[in-house]
């Protein structure tokens, strides 16, 4: 009976989908490396050893997210013709060499990392939109939002993972540009794997029945598509100022407002990532069954329930388990919102229309760290009511725009 239950939850899909695992694998070693740069080390050593305002280092974070956003769509476009394996092997090979430079760098020229993270915008914008429609391809509608979790809980567990292996790395080196090598290491992997593990051609598992109106089903999938388009980039853009107002920014406050050291951060996101990595995938199969626009209304509401109590925490036990809260509601609502936005298009303008919704996620995530930025320098807890705003009006336009059929 349980092992029955652990394998609907957990194994089943991998059988039917074995390329999956080597996406998933692909996905943490990359968003890794992109989290370890932006999250940890380029923010700590801006910061602590070169003395860098807040606004400076938004904008240095910025710079690579404008760079990633207006790549997005024309790269994504090109994978629908030239194929998807050869952007999510070049993108993190061509830049695996940027983050040793940027920490080689003389302190007087550090400006200079401005036109190398506008190099790594590239990379990025070669392999994201084209993975996750690779992940489209190869996954029938029925299963899509528990597809998409695998890559999307890998996706964010690399983000606590990131954060973890720089503080304990700059902990036990007693340097600040360690991580800096890591990420080389872990682009280049991220490479590798792809090189290795893809296949030259994906065969597509497109399904030519519509969605089951049951109660596995989500019935949404037709109404989404009745949605304009600039409906679902305003969500897109809305849900992420939410993360990326605060995201550049939490190291450095949890440092600031709890004291904690490298080894300290670690071992705190060491703890939030079990739950995550226990309930990722059976909250994409939850996101399914229960209807995806459902699973995005609910989730939105949460998470943004979750920023504006943030800054109230007095200790480090309280944060947790709020942040623990707001990290499994991301777990739900981003898998069934790719998944919408997957179905938006047929397989040979899928790579396209990812592209296009990625624009807008990077306009968003462009301008986040400059206003989260901003509301650090004024006070450092402001980062979350900033969060806390957008989340809250992404979930009124949810609750008010996306409806199941059923509803």
């Amino acid at each position: 009976m349980i092992g029955g239950m652990l394998d609907r939850a957990y194994f089943a899909l991998f059988r039917e989908y074995p390329p999956l695992l080597r996406l998933a694998a692909i996905t943490g070693a990359g968003q890794t490396a992109f989290a370890l740069l932006s999250i940890y080390a380029l923010p700590v050593y801006l910061i602590e050893d070169l003395g860098v305002s807040g606004l400076a280092v938004g904008a240095v974070t910025t710079t690579f997210l404008l760079s990633e956003m207006v790549l997005k769509f024309p790269l994504g476009h090109l994978s629908d013709r030239l194929g998807r394996r050869p952007f999510i092997i070049l993108g993190p090979l061509l830049i695996c060499l940027n983050p040793i430079i940027m920490a080689r760098l003389p302190a007087r020229l550090w400006t200079l990392i401005f036109p190398l993270r506008a190099v790594d915008g590239a990379g990025a914008a070669a392999l994201w939109p084209p993975l996750f429609a690779m992940v489209g391809d190869l996954v029938k509608d029925r299963s899509r939002a528990a597809a998409m979790s695998v890559v999307n809980t890998v996706y964010l567990g690399a983000i606590g993972a990131a954060a973890a292996i720089g503080g304990l790395a700059a902990y036990f080196s007693g340097s600040n540009r360690v991580p800096f090598y890591l990420v080389t290491v872990l682009l280049f992997l991220s490479a590798v794997t792809a090189h290795l593990g893809l296949p030259s051609r994906t065969t597509s598992a497109e399904s030519e029945e519509p969605p089951e109106n049951a109660a596995g089903a989500d019935s949404a999938h037709g109404q989404i598509r009745r949605h304009p388009l600039p409906l679902v980039l305003l969500i897109t853009v809305l849900m992420t100022l939410g993360v990326w107002t605060f995201a550049n920014f939490l190291i450095v406050y949890l440092k600031v407002e709890f004291g904690l050291s490298g080894l300290g951060i670690g071992t705190l996101l060491a703890i939030m990532a079990v739950p995550l990595l226990i309930l990722g995938l059976p909250l994409g199969h939850a996101a399914d069954r229960w209807g995806r626009t459902r699973a995005v209304r609910i989730s939105l509401l949460v998470s943004a329930t979750a920023m504006w109590l943030i800054p109230s925490c007095r200790g480090i036990v309280s944060f947790t388990i709020i942040g623990i809260v707001s990290v499994l509601s991301y777990l739900l609502s981003t898998p069934a919102w790719l998944a919408l936005v997957s179905s938006l298009a047929p397989r040979s303008r899928r790579g396209g229309v990812m592209g296009i919704v990625a624009t807008a996620e990077g306009a968003g995530a462009g301008l986040a760290p400059l206003l989260g930025g901003f509301l650090w320098d004024i006070h450092h807890s402001y980062i979350f009511y900033g969060s806390a705003v957008f989340l809250t009006v992404g979930a009124l336009v949810a609750a008010y725009t996306l409806r199941d059929q059923r509803s």
